[in-house]
């Protein structure tokens, strides 16, 4: 039955064929990406293996490509992703072999490269970027309402129908805490579903912005939709009882909220002294919660603190034996009673070495880079907001995998946003010269300058 994940690839050609590439991303790549579960793949020996997801999107990336091609712009991020991938495959090489290197190689393309072109040559086109994150929010707010179920009965519907047809490959294991059950959706893992929700979130409140300024937000139940959406969203995030993307969420949406302050300058400085004061002491108070061994917990919670600050210690001498390149994705070696790498950062440094952390990290910083300068010169406010949504997304990503992996769809969607962000251009629209617009970006300007 695992062949029937190729149905997605048929799908995506058809909806390309039949309407376009923009369509198929719309229709086919994010229902598959976000609704079906990214732990059902097909195996085939000697072949790399392949979910719903990759199905659908290899067909599309390469229309985009192939479609686009001529607009592509190159930037630093073209190399600093060009030699992440090339040290993927080095590493595995070295590491167990060719055959190997090759498989990896192949999902670097598949989850790497082609979201980050589709993200740079596509999510800008005209009309793409509202299409994108309105159908994004309505498939996450769908997740997050069917999601109650599992919250409060264990009972994850996403695994129960799609798993059927999948007999021998078993989901991510139930877990529980504080009476309920920390929900996982189609996203394999709960704090990988809460990184997904948290761009989701950031989103939604971008769509509520751009309804309300056309005065199209419509009302059910006398509550307007954008509250709604967000609404949904927050409490699928708030059901995966992740801390990491509970605190990236916050400090993605402090970010995002200074494109709605009617003084963005006052807005920005605010935000940056309660970065640095909430920071400072985060720190302090991590520090203290972490100080003692797992021994010493008090709790899961707090032992599960102390494993990830023990494993920055414990797998700094393999770290530093395996130097630029790392020691592939494959086999790399593992400290005894910690398998699993809670920070993908050091995961990073362990399997593809210094050149792999610094090229994320160089990425990262672009993204960060490319955000500050769109909203810089945007002349529309739905502009500047989309770019420090943008922006909070990236952040915010990247201090919740200080606790956690990078996997399953925050893999993928992490590089979509790296290309996106180099692509982010201002919306076509009458009132990109008015004089309340003009007066915003002169007053952004200035917060940057």
């Amino acid at each position: 039955m695992e062949i029937i994940i190729l149905l997605a690839t048929v799908f995506a050609i058809i909806e390309i064929k039949r309407h376009s590439v923009s369509d198929a991303l719309i229709n086919v790549g994010l229902f598959t990406f976000l609704i079906i579960p990214a732990v059902y793949s097909l195996h085939i020996p000697h072949l790399p293996i392949i979910g719903f997801s990759d199905a659908a999107m290899i067909p599309i990336a390469i229309a985009a490509i192939a479609g686009y091609w001529r607009q592509w712009k190159f930037t630093r991020s073209d190399l600093w992703l060009a030699l992440f991938l090339g040290g993927l495959y080095y590493a595995e090489l070295v590491s167990t072999g060719s055959a190997n290197a090759g498989l990896v190689l192949f999902g670097g393309i598949v989850d790497a490269f082609f979201p980050y072109a589709i993200g740079k040559l596509l999510l800008e086109q005209e009309g793409m970027r509202e299409r994108f994150v309105r159908r994004f929010v309505l498939l996450l707010v769908i997740v997050s309402l069917l999601s109650v179920t599992e919250f409060r009965l264990g009972t994850n519907l996403f695994t129960t129908f799609f798993g059927v047809l999948f007999p021998g490959q078993r989901p991510w294991l139930m877990q529980i805490r504080g009476g309920f059950v920390r929900i996982v959706g189609p996203f394999n893992g709960s704090i990988l579903a809460g990184m997904v929700l948290l761009v989701g979130l950031l989103f939604s409140s971008w769509l509520g912005f751009v309804d309300s300024s056309r005065g199209t937000d419509k009302k059910h139940f006398g509550i307007k939709q954008s509250w709604l959406f967000f609404g949904a969203i927050a409490l699928g995030l708030f059901m995966t009882q992740s801390r990491g993307p509970w605190v990236g969420a916050i400090l993605a949406y402090m970010i995002a909220r200074i494109g709605r302050a009617k003084k963005m300058r006052r807005a920005a400085i605010i935000t940056l002294l309660l970065c640095a004061i909430g920071g400072t002491i985060g720190y302090i108070k991590a520090e203290q919660y972490t100080a003692g061994s797992i021994w010493d917990a008090k709790n899961i919670e707090q032992e599960n603190a102390i494993y990830r600050r023990e494993l920055l210690d414990n797998y700094r001498p393999i770290v530093e034996k395996g130097g630029f390149f790392g020691y592939g994705v494959v086999a790399w070696p593992r400290v005894p009673g910690q398998p699993s790498i809670d920070n993908e950062f050091l995961f990073l440094e362990i399997t593809q070495g210094k050149l792999g952390f610094w090229t994320y990290i160089l990425l990262a910083a672009e993204a960060v880079i490319a955000g500050l300068r769109a909203a810089r010169r945007a002349t529309q406010r739905t502009d500047v907001y989309f770019a420090l949504c943008m922006l909070g997304c990236v952040l915010g990503l990247l201090l919740t995998l200080t606790t956690v992996y990078m996997g399953a769809q925050s893999y993928p969607l992490f590089f979509l946003l790296m290309g996106w962000s180099q692509s982010l251009r201002q919306t076509q629209a009458a009132t990109a010269a008015a004089p309340e617009a003009a007066a915003a970006r002169l007053r952004f300007r200035r917060v940057f300058a």
